[in-house]
């Protein structure tokens, strides 16, 4: 819910700050600059989860969330606005980072992809809710989507209850094993940048997509955004069922040809059901590529390093959430919504698929 939520109301916060020098593109850095901040915190947040352990680290971090979240309640200059978003992409670094440490330090093996898949099902859940919400209260007006950041007041007394230390088996932070697997490490942080920069052209530029196709009203948009996590949700889900019989390589070539083929419909469509149509297959692509890349770089990590190895692949992803608009707006502004969609999928095909498909015709030729 950090950045999509309040998407639906990009609009509206549009035409309020319409007087605005740059608005256009200001307005778009509302939605994403917390991938800016979260680039540059998540490391720390990574380095520090190692040292001190994740508890302590998880719930300064939704303290924060939630007083920078709900900030735009109240704020009405766009300069501190944009101030209050880099607060929440601090807070998102250190949730993020110690919710997949924590998974990796209590789960292993089998049970690991499950409960990686089960991690990836309820953010997309919880962008079915929170998105949801956000389009039903961006009609009210568009401040009304930043009261949903309140909702993580809940997670306290769970925390409390639920969040311990880790297994008597797993390395305890602060001690060291291993080396860390750069390269390896690498091309997930690659891959996981090339996936949020392009999937966040749907938030970004979909909300835009459907007032061309004639919604008359912002729930169009934001309700498209649902259902491509409804299906996220659910392929997350299922995860460790794929991960039985396709190796991660088949996994990510799967996943980014069926988000590129979503991405190469949507660029064709004339009516606000065809724009529906297309998102099951992207959040086909999307549901299977996040646990994938988490287990996949796990997979090499020391147990001691899982801090940095979080921060990392959340940097990488949120990177690329914070440049999707410094790529989406020139193509918008230079050809159009329709083939700015098309130039994405393109990417997805070129950038991954077509490697994946290659790598994995020369494992198959050397036996």
């Amino acid at each position: 819910m950090a950045g999509a939520t309040i998407a639906p109301g990009l609009p509206g916060l549009l035409a309020h700050f319409a007087d605005h020098d740059n608005a256009e593109l200001l307005t778009r850095f509302i939605l994403t600059i917390p991938g800016l901040a979260i680039a540059i915190c998540a490391p720390i947040a990574g380095a520090v989860a190692d040292k001190m352990g994740r508890r302590v680290l998880l719930q300064m971090g939704i303290a924060l969330y939630i007083v920078a979240g709900s900030a735009g309640l109240w704020l009405d200059d766009l300069y501190w606005l944009l101030i209050s978003r880099f607060l929440l992409g601090v807070a998102v670094g250190a949730v993020m980072v110690c919710s997949m440490a924590l998974i990796t330090d209590h789960f292993q093996g089998v049970e690991r992809d499950r409960a990686m898949g089960i991690q990836s099902s309820a953010m997309a859940a919880g962008g079915i809710v929170f998105i949801a919400a956000g389009s039903i209260l961006a009609d009210l007006s568009w401040r009304a989507p930043f009261a949903v950041y309140l909702a993580p007041l809940l997670l306290f007394p769970l925390i409390s209850l639920f969040v311990g230390k880790p297994p008597p088996n797993q390395v305890e932070p602060g001690t060291r094993q291993g080396h860390f697997p750069q390269w390896h490490a690498a091309l997930i942080y690659s891959l996981g940048f090339i996936t949020m920069m392009l999937f966040y052209f749907i938030p970004t530029q979909l909300p835009f997509l459907a007032i061309q196709l004639g919604a008359d009203s912002l729930k169009y948009a934001g309700f498209a955004v649902v259902l491509s996590q409804i299906f996220a949700s659910i392929c997350s889900a299922n995860f460790q069922r794929l991960r039985r019989h396709w190796r991660n390589e088949q996994i990510l070539a799967f996943s980014f040809a069926s988000m590129g083929a979503g991405f190469a419909l949507l660029s064709q469509v004339e009516t606000l059901l065809g724009m529906y149509l297309c998102m099951p297959l992207i959040g086909i692509g999307l549901g299977f590529t996040f646990p994938n890349l988490t287990i996949w770089l796990m997979s090499r990590v020391p147990s001691d390093m899982r801090g940095r190895a979080s921060g990392g692949l959340t940097t990488a992803i949120f990177l690329g959430q914070f440049m999707s608009p410094l790529l989406s707006q020139p193509l918008v502004a230079s050809y159009g919504l329709a083939n700015a969609f098309l130039v994405s999928a393109s990417l997805m095909i070129v950038l991954v698929v077509l490697p994946s498909a290659y790598v994995m015709s020369r494992r198959v030729r050397q036996g």
